[in-house]
């Protein structure tokens, strides 16, 4: 039996709509978008775009009525803006501007410069949406221009002004942070920039000034090709200079800062290792992953790993190391006692995290002391994230006399009487019919090896 559903977050593209069938992703090309669809593989770019690995690869299949239907790879796993860190938001508009510089090149302009277009490959950025390429008409300008503002330029601009934090505002404005908003909260300084001058503030003003309906409409402006092409280099060079802000955060440097002595780190790494290797998963979720120490394991002895950490600095690091090796690492920046929840029409056109991350071995290392007293989370709540995650999973109980759980109890009291291995091992037993404590020389930690037959 053929089981198929459309897939929520398409249902605003005439051109085509996304859908699922058998476990695989489809796309339809309608008859209103066939003729761009014609253009763009005719012309070569199709597959210079798919060998570079710019977009994601796709073949053609059998027809579905007067649609044309391809089958898309799938990607490991999909995050969303409002779950990156600057340097990964500012590669995927840098990667949205060289898809559009290719397209230009060959007559063809981006109509669709959404951030939810691009997701990730084993440490790059790669655009997905396929119903995004029409022909370009000579004189037009860019009408995907100020979408593309609200969706990269000016969230950067927040980010590096003001605070990395300011990226959580896509949760509140998926179609992106208006304008406006990114004008009045910039610095003055930012008026002395070119870039933000004219991208943003010229640019509000404008807008404020022809959204009155009252206005008499003047004719539509144009541009050429070749001055297109320009101001769009332009603003790459910017984006490409903008370095990313560096904050200092609390866990940013939990593993340079930790107690734990040489030997009692490498055991802890060669008992992760161990049981990574002999689970051999295909996808690892990694639970405060900080820096990615752990995913990184995970992914040298199973396949895919996606690293969860509330840190945005934490999250930064780990996205440049990912983006060096290519490793099949997806970092995403969560804070696990608000987790992204589904959005958009219905709550159903961005899912839920905790709906995205089911995998064979869920990790949680240095993590179960913040959810329980840092967080006040309850024994059962803990295990019904990991249970409801990833059949095996690792845990590391930290208790109380260990340095880093004083710092968290410097600032409240201590409420938590039951956080003891004892109460941890049994509260995961009503979950996991396995649980194999491993005691870790030269510390008072413990691991947990967990398994569900």
């Amino acid at each position: 039996m053929t089981s198929e559903h459309s897939l929520s977050a398409s249902f605003r593209d005439p051109s085509g709509q996304v859908f699922r069938r058998d476990g695989r992703i489809f796309r339809t090309i309608t008859p209103k978008g066939y003729a761009d669809y014609r253009f763009w593989v005719e012309s070569g770019l199709a597959r210079e775009l798919t060998d570079s690995g710019m977009i994601v690869g796709f073949t053609e299949t059998e027809p579905l009525d007067a649609d044309t239907v391809l089958a898309l790879e799938e990607l490991p796993f999909i995050s969303y803006p409002y779950e990156w860190c600057f340097s990964q938001l500012r590669d995927a508009a840098l990667l949205t501007l060289d898809v559009n510089l290719k397209l230009l090149e060959k007559g063809m302009i981006l109509k669709d410069a959404s951030a939810f277009n691009v997701s990730w490959r084993k440490g790059f950025p790669v655009f997905m949406d396929h119903g995004s390429f029409t022909i370009h008409p000579e004189g037009q300008p860019w009408q995907a221009y100020r979408q593309f503002v609200m969706h990269f330029l000016g969230p950067l601009l927040l980010m590096k002004e003001k605070d990395v934090r300011f990226l959580s505002c896509f949760r509140d404005h998926l179609d992106g942070i208006p304008i406006d908003f990114v004008s009045r909260c910039l610095p003055w300084t930012s008026w002395l920039r070119p870039s933000s001058l004219v991208h943003i503030h010229l640019h509000s003003r404008f807008q404020k000034h022809y959204s009155d309906s009252r206005r008499e409409k003047g004719p539509a402006p144009s541009m050429s090709r070749k001055n297109l092409i320009a101001m769009i280099r332009c603003l790459r060079n910017d984006l490409e200079g903008m370095a990313s802000p560096r904050p200092k955060t609390e866990w940013g440097d939990y593993y340079g800062d930790t107690n734990y002595s040489r030997e009692a780190f490498a055991f802890k790494r060669e008992t992760v290792e161990c049981f990574c290797r002999e689970i051999r998963s295909s996808r690892t979720i990694d639970l405060g992953a900080n820096t990615g120490e752990f995913s990184r394991i995970a992914s040298g002895c199973s396949g895919d790993v996606i690293a969860a950490d509330i840190d945005p600095a934490a999250v930064e690091t780990l996205y440049r190391s990912v983006r060096r090796t290519g490793e099949p690492v997806y970092p995403v920046l969560q804070d696990l006692s608000n987790p992204s929840p589904g959005l958009g029409l219905f709550n159903e056109e961005r899912g839920s995290f905790l709906a995205r991350i089911r995998g064979d071995l869920v990790l949680g290392l240095a993590l179960l002391h913040h959810l329980r007293i840092g967080g006040n989370w309850t024994f059962s709540q803990i295990v019904r994230l990991f249970s409801e995650t990833a059949p095996r999973a690792v845990v590391e109980f930290v208790p109380k006399e260990d340095s880093q759980v004083q710092r968290l109890l410097r600032s409240r009291p201590d409420i938590c009487s039951d956080w003891t291995l004892e109460e941890t091992c049994a509260a995961f037993r009503h979950a996991y019919e396995r649980c194999e404590v491993v005691p870790i020389p030269d510390s008072k930690r413990t691991l947990l090896l967990l398994r569900r037959d």
